[in-house]
C-alpha cells in the first residue's frame, strides 16, 4: 500500500508540473481476461498512470497497479502506433519495463497494442502473449481520461 501511494504522489506530480493538452492522459486501471481461466487471476487491475504523447505516432507511460498475482507493479513503456486507419484507431506496438510479477524483479515486455481515443477519454488494450513457464496470457484493457476535454483528439 505504501508503494501505491508512493506511485499516486508521484504521477500526481507528474501531471501538475506538465504543460496539459490534449496528449496528456491519465489512467485509470483496468481490467484483464486470462486465457487460462481456471487459475484464480485478479482481473480487476485498479491503478493510476500518466501518458503523454512525444510524437504523432509515439507515446510514454508510466504508473502503479494492482496486477493479476494481486501485487504492486510499476511501470514504464514506449508506445508506438505506425498503423492508425481512422475514426481514433491506432495500432502499433507497446514495450518496457514492469516489476512485481513471476521470476524477476524487472520484466521486460513487448505485446501488440491497439487504442481507440477520442476526445475525452481513450481506450487501449494490450495482448499478452502465453511464455510458459513465465507468463500466462491474457487481453488487458485500460481506461484513460484526457486531462484537457477542451482541446480537440488527434
Amino acid at each position: 500500500m505504501k508503494g501505491l501511494l508512493m506511485a499516486l504522489a508521484a504521477a500526481a506530480g507528474l501531471c501538475a508540473g506538465s504543460a496539459v493538452n490534449a496528449a496528456d492522459m491519465l489512467s485509470l486501471g483496468g481490467a484483464a481476461y486470462h486465457f487460462e481461466r481456471d487459475l484464480g487471476y485478479n482481473e480487476f487491475n485498479y491503478g493510476l498512470g500518466y501518458e503523454r504523447d512525444w510524437s504523432k505516432d509515439i507515446s510514454w507511460s508510466a504508473g502503479v497497479y494492482k496486477n493479476s498475482i494481486r501485487r504492486a507493479t510499476f511501470y514504464g513503456l514506449a508506445n508506438y502506433y505506425p498503423w492508425a486507419p481512422g475514426a481514433g484507431f491506432r495500432f502499433g506496438l507497446s514495450g518496457g519495463a514492469m516489476t512485481g510479477y513471476h521470476h524477476a524483479a524487472v520484466i521486460g515486455t513487448l505485446m501488440p497494442t491497439a487504442e481507440w481515443r477520442g476526445k475525452y477519454f481513450s481506450l487501449q488494450s494490450y495482448v499478452v502473449p502465453t511464455i510458459k513457464p513465465y507468463i500466462d496470457g491474457a487481453v488487458v484493457f485500460q481506461f484513460k481520461i484526457m486531462l484537457d476535454r477542451s482541446a480537440p483528439a488527434d
